[in-house]
């Protein structure tokens, strides 16, 4: 895929798209909790090296449990609810485009992505019986 000033645009998933925004707003919550943490200490006349100390601790704690494992979470039911059954009709429609009429299209997933699937799927069959009508027509 070229862009419009001619260099090759990298795909990015957009899987990585979401974590992206996922992992920004992460980190704005981890900055914000600190300063939080931090600051409390501090106006209860915790020393500020103590403050920052715990600060800091719980701060990491708290993107190891809330943030981290999410992301992951996250991740995974993405990889598995939309872009496992995209790329598999990604793969069948190449073959389709390269002429291969006959392989069914059978993609499981949500319902919006078998619905696509299933459309695809009568696309195909009308395809193949054009085809084989326009095959008979010739001869």
């Amino acid at each position: 895929m070229k862009g419009e000033s001619g260099r090759k645009r990298k795909y990015r998933s957009v899987l990585y798209k979401i974590l992206d925004v996922v992992f920004i707003g992460s980190l704005l919550a981890a900055l914000l909790v600190f300063f939080v943490f931090f600051f409390a200490m501090v106006n209860n006349d915790v020393p500020q090296e103590v403050a920052f100390k715990y600060a800091l601790g719980s701060t990491l704690f708290l993107i190891l449990c809330w943030f981290v494992g999410p992301i992951l979470i996250i991740q995974l039911l993405i990889e598995r609810t939309i872009l496992r059954p995209i790329k598999e009709m990604t793969r069948l429609l190449e073959k389709m485009s390269g002429g291969d009429l006959d392989t069914p299209l059978e993609v499981k997933g949500e319902y919006e992505i078998e619905r696509l699937a299933n459309s695809f799927e009568r696309m195909r069959l009308s395809l193949r019986a054009l085809m084989r009508r326009l095959k008979k027509y010739e001869s």
